[in-house]
């Protein structure tokens, strides 16, 4: 049996889901989710830091302090708990704000063992201020969008992060060992 020459396409080839569905597959990373929620991420992320950096705190100090907020008198451990964050990482920011005198531990009445997270009077005007930073910010990333589209997106995104199983109002910058 002689050998026999194979013929190779030579041009592009094809993609019969492409023919089927109209879609054209590039290799431009923009036309990725998965790159251009990483690049949009990294960009507001960055954005968001440069907008709190007046105030002396960065987001993950802003997101601490929102917790705090919303549920204050909560055990450290709860909080910690409820936020997937290790038990010295959130003694370490805890530690952190505590002695900038923006939150206070108190004694848990129930529990002699446990500590109780409160913001102080200075924890909560710059919290104040912080919220007033990430809404303009939000304004901002969503200028282009009308209501309809900014509503549409969020919960796009929202499902998307449900099958990333990425714990929903928890940022990875908390759970995240610092980088110094």
């Amino acid at each position: 049996m002689a050998d026999r020459a194979v013929a190779r396409p030579t041009g592009p080839t094809r993609d019969p889901e492409a023919e089927t569905t109209g879609s054209h597959r590039s290799p431009l990373a923009a036309e990725s989710v998965g790159f251009l929620l990483s690049q949009l991420g990294s960009a507001g992320s960055r954005g968001f830091a440069e907008e709190l950096a007046p105030l002396g705190i960065e987001p993950r100090q802003f997101a601490m302090l929102r917790y705090v907020g919303a549920g204050e008198g909560q055990s450290q451990q709860a909080l910690g708990s409820a936020l997937h964050i290790p038990a010295s990482r959130m003694v370490a920011m805890v530690d952190e704000l505590e002695d900038r005198g923006l939150l206070e531990r108190r004694q848990n009445p129930g529990d002699r063992r446990s500590h109780a997270l409160f913001l102080t009077g200075k924890g909560h005007k710059l919290l104040a201020k912080a919220f007033a930073v990430a809404s303009a910010h939000e304004a901002t990333v969503c200028a282009s969008l009308t209501g309809a589209e900014r509503s549409q997106l969020l919960h796009l995104l929202q499902k998307v992060g449900a099958t990333l199983e990425v714990t929903a109002g928890v940022h990875p910058e908390l759970i995240a060992p610092e980088r110094h």
